[in-house]
């Protein structure tokens, strides 16, 4: 999914990667004339100002803008990247895990946005490029209508979530293919591939874990709004869903695991019980040519033209005596 670059005179001139001016109905346009925009849109609507924070000259702009409360503008300017939110009744404000997006890709690592949302502006702000405030970009400029900066905070989340949902499913499809190996005919030894697997799914875990408390503690908060309040409790649905999904994976992949384990165990000792009866079946013959390798006198049949004859048979008798033993003695077992 090829992006349409922001417009040259917010690159390279400006901090600003691009601003989005959206009418009341919902409706996106570019604005490319925002050398430092204004935050109170001229005619209603509201505005989505997308920041580089890799450009320092940002934090003056920030530090001007007084409709941004000063927790916000703290968060902005913070080089701390944990996943946080906060909020009051008129704003929200936070950092949130995102994946990252290069120019014709996207990325598994894990990068931040830092998002205050008002009543009237949404600001973001990345030091590299992210997968969800691309994909929103390029929706709304596409004809996706969003009526409010609530809405567009939503938008940037899900788009996250959906990430997240995207890889469980690259996740469950390798695991099946494992597990596919893993249960045919052959003894297949998968734990390397699995182990790699797993961490995969603990590092989403965290992610998923680390986003639900964020939303949970702000969703607790009696100082946002109603909306908010709903906003916050649709998101943390949906990552309940993931972490129910991303569990269960999980469970079967331990399982599978144990399955592995068992099935090499199986083999190995069937190896060893192969190895057992030929040790068995051979230890008499060695015994014999031990004693006939001895340099004494009086060996037998040393003197006897047919002895070596007879010392093959002997070492065969006692391979056979052998052999017969351990029949005797598995049969004795199995009653």
């Amino acid at each position: 999914m090829r992006l349409k670059p922001p417009s040259a005179a917010l690159v390279g001139d400006s901090p600003f990667l691009w601003v989005l001016r959206f009418a009341d109905d919902g409706a996106a346009t570019l604005v490319t004339d925002a050398g430092a925009p204004n935050l109170q849109p001229a005619e209603g609507g509201f505005l989505w100002i997308h920041i580089n924070a890799a450009d320092l000259r940002y934090r003056e702009w920030v530090a001007a803008q007084e409709h941004i409360p000063a927790d916000a503008k703290a968060l902005l300017v913070d080089q701390d990247s944990h996943q946080r939110l906060a909020g009051d009744e008129k704003a929200l404000w936070g950092v949130l895990a995102d994946y990252g997006r290069a120019l014709e890709h996207d990325e598994e690592v894990l990068r931040h946005l830092r998002v205050v949302v008002t009543e009237n502006f949404v600001v973001t702000a990345r030091r590299q490029a992210i997968r969800s405030a691309a994909s929103v970009r390029q929706a709304a400029l596409g004809g996706v209508r969003v009526a409010t900066p609530l809405a567009l905070f939503e938008a940037l989340v899900e788009q996250i979530l959906a990430a997240m949902d995207s890889s469980i499913d690259a996740l469950v499809a390798e695991f099946n293919e494992i597990e596919d190996r893993v249960l045919d005919d052959e003894s297949r030894d998968e734990r390397r591939r699995l182990g790699a697997l797993r961490r995969s799914m603990i590092r989403l875990h965290r992610q998923i874990v680390g986003a639900q408390r964020v939303f949970a503690r702000l969703d607790q908060s009696a100082r946002i709004s109603p909306a908010a309040h709903a906003a916050l409790q649709r998101l943390s649905q949906q990552l309940d869903s993931l972490q129910q999904e991303l569990n269960a994976t999980h469970e079967r992949a331990r399982l599978l695991q144990e399955e592995i384990v068992s099935n090499l165990t199986a083999e190995t000792n069937r190896q060893l019980y192969v190895l057992t009866i030929l040790g068995t079946l051979l230890m008499p013959p060695t015994l014999v040519s031990g004693i006939f390798g001895m340099n004494t006198k009086s060996l037998f049949f040393s003197e006897n033209e047919n002895g070596t004859i007879y010392a093959v048979a002997l070492c065969l008798a006692s391979a056979a005596a052998a052999y017969l033993a351990l029949v005797w003695i598995k049969r004795t077992s199995e009653k």
